[in-house]
């Protein structure tokens, strides 16, 4: 059975602690600290947790986090309770510790103080999951006490010392904001307990805060977030419900030692993003870019529409060259731009991937892109690792003209320009993203045997069936609903994320696996993109058709048309005319050639220059798809797409120009 320990610096901290766990029994350690041992229940497995409260302080928190580990013998270890907020957050709010900074370590000279920042870090694969966890948002319903107002999670840095900040005007937190810039909030045992924990490697460590305060009247009554009794409590509440949501969701083959070890451990692979079992096809593609990626391709991009699979694919491929980064998942760092709770700027990942690899980053550094530049470079040249940045295009910018080549932040071009065109690297970095940025692929066409970027569409044919039976389907040659499984995969265009969702509606109530049954209830939406597609292929070219691929039931509203529906309006508000000869060439329901495409742009009185740099817009983006027929080059929407631009082409007219 798997065993996890918490500690607590309050009794309150400690009170909403116990209230998951059933079975308590207390335990006495020879040296007297007294702790609690019971059993938390998960749909997967059973969990031993032993609890105690340790005091206030980094000190007692290091020997009571090192007196644990060593009676317990932990696989997880967390330290719980509440925190006042520096930043960005609120009472209630939960805050899960990427590291702690100890912010009393420094030198007093003749100029002052002089901050030597002391760092404290959780472990890589429990903060991943901790991730996970906050973008899902269903730890609160393990809340005994839920409120109209759901509290937010932040994965992010803390600071800790020994002195209560009690005025956000003194000095102390002044020190704090300007050397300390990206830590959210303070207390007072989280450094403790890490830097505890750092001789056990094996261990996951964790440390999860609850916001009590935002430091400034901390003891005085709020007519809304209640009097100080309230607000800790509240905020141990909250932290607790997430550290067991977060431990419910980690899984373990076996103790870890918790013997202190001179020599690294191999990490538990990540929480991927998208990856799963449910992982069907690509086979080859797979052995040819594993194949680059083992040999000198540094930069690595994978493009296509949203839920075409492209974060899956890149965190495949992970796998499939872990012996190549020497099965140390410690050296794959993933990094993505829809988390909109982490700054995007080239400084602030540059630090970030720094702090994880175990180089130190002082305030000062945080200050100076060209130094981080350089030390991100050299380390990246001079060790092995696997970088992947997924949903590039929400950190570039442009217009509709010059296109959409520009990164919001400029180092990040430097980067990229000064990474491919080092004398020589060990490391790769593999980009997803919806659009092509049209200046890193002039500086990749510069470097050509270092970069590669692979275009993805759907899966194929049996590579859907495949992904259907992964999911429990019948899927045998005699099962009545292979038929139509078939002809939903080939409306779909193999869409990944679609079939996903759609297999997942199959086997659930109210059908619990019956196709046929599925398709008597839905089974017409598809028919009505079989039967426009061939009357397209008649010669009925034209045709404003209602599809509704990506909305016909719930799921599929809130899965597919939400992801679908975030990159049109991205597009109409980026590229206008982009966006009305998408909308304007959904009539089309077969592959014609671009004249006709471009025709309806004259309608709008685009000139041709206009209409030119409009489609090339869509180009970039994979919003297009083309093909030769007949010698002849002929333009077409992905089914899916085109689902999506009826639907937008119905209130073009409203559109203000």
């Amino acid at each position: 059975m798997p065993l996890a320990v918490i500690l607590t610096a309050l009794p309150v901290e400690y009170l909403a602690v116990r209230k998951h766990l059933t079975g308590l029994n207390e335990e006495t350690h020879p040296q007297g600290t007294i702790y609690e041992r019971g059993q938390f229940v998960t749909d997967n497995q059973q969990w031993e947790v032993g609890i105690a409260e340790v005091g206030a302080g980094n000190a007692g928190a290091a020997v009571e986090a090192e007196r644990a580990l060593n009676y317990f013998k932990p696989d997880v270890l967390f330290f719980v309770g509440i925190a006042g907020g520096i930043k960005d957050v609120d009472v209630g709010d939960v805050v899960a510790a990427t590291e702690v900074y100890g912010y009393e370590s420094g030198k007093v000279g003749e100029n002052g103080f002089a901050t030597r920042p002391a760092v404290g870090k959780s472990k890589y694969a429990v903060i991943q999951r901790a991730k996970s966890e906050a973008r899902k948002g269903e730890w609160v319903e393990r809340l005994h006490n839920a409120t109209s107002t759901k509290p937010q999670v932040f994965v992010a840095p803390i600071a800790a010392g020994e002195k209560v900040i009690a005025s956000r005007e003194s000095e102390l937190f002044q020190f704090l904001r300007a050397s300390y810039n990206d830590a959210i909030a303070v207390e007072m045992e989280g450094y403790g307990f890490l830097q505890a924990a750092f001789a056990y490697p094996g261990i996951q460590t964790l440390v999860i805060r609850g916001i009590s305060d935002l430091i400034e009247d901390k003891n005085a009554d709020d007519p809304e977030k209640g009097n100080e009794e309230n607000r800790q409590e509240r905020a141990s509440q909250n932290a607790s419900a997430f550290a067991f949501e977060v431990l419910s969701k980690l899984e373990m083959e076996g103790a870890q030692s918790a013997e202190p070890e001179e020599t690294s451990v191999e990490p538990n692979r990540p929480s991927f993003f998208a990856y799963d079992d449910g992982w069907v096809g690509r086979e080859s593609l797979i052995q040819n870019l594993s194949d680059l990626i083992r040999s000198n391709c540094r930069l690595l991009m994978l493009l296509g529409i949203t839920g075409i699979g492209k974060t899956a694919l890149g965190e495949r491929l992970s796998i499939e060259v872990s012996d190549w980064l020497g099965n140390d998942w410690s050296h794959y760092q993933q990094e993505n731009f829809d988390d909109e709770q982490q700054s995007s700027d080239f400084s602030s990942v540059a630090a970030r991937w720094l702090e994880t690899w175990g180089e130190l980053i002082t305030p000062d550094d945080r200050k100076d892109p060209q130094r981080l530049l350089s030390r991100l470079l050299n380390h990246m040249r001079e060790n092995r690792y696997l970088v992947q940045m997924d949903s590039l295009e929400n950190i570039l910018q442009g217009n509709e003209e010059e296109g959409w080549n520009d990164f919001k932040d400029e180092w990040w071009l430097n980067f990229f320009e000064a990474y491919l065109k080092a004398d020589s690297c060990k490391s790769c970095v593999i980009l997803t993203s919806q659009d092509l940025p049209g200046k890193l692929e002039e500086v990749g066409t510069r470097y050509q045997n270092f970069w590669y970027f692979e275009p993805l569409g759907g899966l194929e044919k049996a590579e859907q069936i495949a992904l259907f039976g992964k999911i429990e389907l019948d899927v045998s040659p005699s099962s009545d609903g292979r038929p139509y499984l078939e002809r939903i995969g080939a409306a779909y265009e193999g869409h990944p994320l679609a079939l996903r969702v759609i297999a997942g509606e199959i086997k659930n109530k109210p059908f619990r696996g019956n196709i046929v049954a599925y398709w008597n209830k839905y089974g017409s939406e598809v028919e009505d993109v079989e039967k426009a597609i061939a009357e397209g292929q008649d010669g009925k070219t034209v045709g404003k058709d209602q599809w509704k691929l990506d909305r016909f039931t719930t799921t599929l509203r809130r899965n597919v048309r939400s992801r679908l529906n975030k990159t049109f309006t991205r597009l109409k508000e980026d590229a206008k005319w982009a966006y009305i000869l998408l909308c304007e060439s959904s009539v089309y329901r077969c592959p014609v050639q671009e004249d006709f495409w471009l025709s309806h742009l004259e309608d709008w009185d685009r000139n041709e220059h206009e209409q030119k740099v409009a489609l090339e817009t869509l180009r970039e983006r994979y919003l297009v798809e083309e093909s030769i027929e007949d010698n002849r080059c002929l333009l077409r929407q992905h089914n899916i797409i085109r689902s999506v631009s009826l639907k937008h082409l119905e209130s073009l007219d409203e559109l203000v120009v």
